[in-house]
């Protein structure tokens, strides 16, 4: 058997990841939507429990004009996180290594639910959309904080359980 690195994770479905070692088939989606569901945006500094997954949900209603394929990386954009959990971008950036794991599971994810890549053009409109979520989300969720311009969105941010996100 291969050493592998790092240590491993337990799963919702039982299973394990190796996030420093990721391998495309310990992925697996329920994982992905469970973790995500149960993660809350914002260090749970927010005026309320607002998850990772419905963050994912209104990104990918965002590029509803760029086609399914888009917002299916719209989605999953955030999926990593699942694994390696969702780091505040001031922390972020000053972690040296984290962004380049955080790539290799994501990479990791595309490869094991079968996805292709996106393209750069793909992937940044999916930035583009997170961006533009980022700070309408911030203004609505963050007391005290403003943003640098915030977006008109078509929806309301409103609290919704991990469970009905999973779904």
């Amino acid at each position: 058997m291969t050493e592998r690195r790092g240590d491993p994770i337990g799963t919702y479905t039982g299973g394990h990841f190796y996030p420093l070692d990721p391998d495309p088939a310990e992925v697996d989606l329920p994982d992905i939507a469970n973790g995500l569901a149960n993660t809350c945006r914002y260090a749970g500094q927010c005026q309320f429990y607002y998850s990772v997954g419905t963050h994912s949900l209104y990104v990918s209603e965002e590029l509803a004009d760029h086609g399914p394929r888009v917002q299916l990386y719209g989605l999953l954009h955030d999926a990593a996180e699942a694994y390696v959990s969702d780091v505040p971008r001031p922390i972020k950036r000053e972690l040296e290594h984290f962004a380049a794991i955080e790539a290799d599971v994501l990479d990791t994810v595309w490869t094991g639910l079968e996805i292709p890549a996106p393209s750069e053009d793909e992937w940044e409109a999916v930035m583009e959309a997170d961006d533009r979520l980022f700070r309408y989300e911030a203004d609505t969720l963050l007391a005290e904080f403003e943003p640098p311009s915030v977006p008109d969105c078509s929806y309301e941010l409103s609290p919704c359980a991990p469970e009905k996100v999973r779904e």
